[in-house]
């Protein structure tokens, strides 16, 4: 898997999928009682930690464990930890997000921004609730429908990238048959996907097509993420990603 092309791509953005602080910030404000006193994080599918530091800030008496997949992603967190004074707060651990390494009920706060799709919204939200104390809350940021009739060229698109991906609605519905109350929601505008991730990538896609262009893997991923931008640019009142802040009950 390390030698898999999209990991060397993604590496080269700050953020590998769009979001920023704001937004973090006010998902992280749908938690009514954060932990005093210290509490625990989990932070899956990090990247390289943008929203793991965000957290650090947010809650600053809380302990965090940031796991990812990828070594490179953890070194890049394990930079940040250190030029910002959070060794004591903040470690990385190296996990698959479907075969986490850790006890049931550790966590106070389980945040995913952008990763769940991997292995699906449904499925991580029941796996993930077993790691999640009682009265804990869970933050997912994932792709939805924002209507029931999608245009069939953005229908069609989506349909080999994230067959999984479901409306808004469904979502809500999949959060309350997993046993958890909905706490909020809300969308992450257009703009913040151009200027967190969609406007790096064109930055940087010249110049990796010429470094991977004869990696035919690699050169299929950048067409992919160039017509991923065609798709946003048409559709993007169809669809884009919903913050879905929820409690799991005592």
């Amino acid at each position: 898997m390390e030698n898999n092309p999209i990991f060397k791509i993604f590496e080269s953005f700050p953020r590998q999928g769009p979001g920023d602080d704001e937004h973090t910030e006010k998902a992280f404000s749908f938690i009514a009682e954060p932990p005093e006193g210290g509490g625990d994080i989990l932070d899956v599918g990090c990247g390289k930690g943008v929203q793991t530091m965000a957290l650090a800030r947010l809650c600053p008496s809380c302990r965090i464990i940031a796991t990812d997949i990828h070594q490179p992603f953890l070194d890049a967190v394990d930079e940040k930890i250190a030029a910002g004074g959070f060794s004591e707060r903040i470690k990385t651990v190296r996990a698959s997000m479907d075969d986490l390494p850790f006890e049931e009920e550790s966590f106070d706060i389980i945040w995913a921004e952008g990763c769940s799709f991997i292995m699906g919204f449904e499925n991580a939200v029941r796996y993930w609730k077993k790691f999640l104390k009682p009265g804990g809350y869970m933050m997912i940021s994932d792709l939805f429908w924002f209507t029931e009739s999608p245009s069939p060229e953005a229908r069609e698109f989506f349909a080999e990238i994230d067959p999984t991906m479901a409306t808004e609605e469904a979502g809500f519905e999949t959060i309350r048959n997993a046993g958890f109350e909905h706490a909020g929601s809300f969308r992450l505008p257009p703009r913040v996907w151009k200027e967190s991730f969609y406007g790096k990538v064109e930055e940087k896609l010249g110049d990796l097509m010429e470094k991977f262009k004869d990696d035919e893997v690699a050169l299929v991923i950048l067409e992919g993420l160039k017509k991923q931008i065609e798709i946003f640019d048409k559709y993007h009142e169809e669809y884009g990603y919903t913050y879905n802040v929820m409690r799991k009950p005592l």
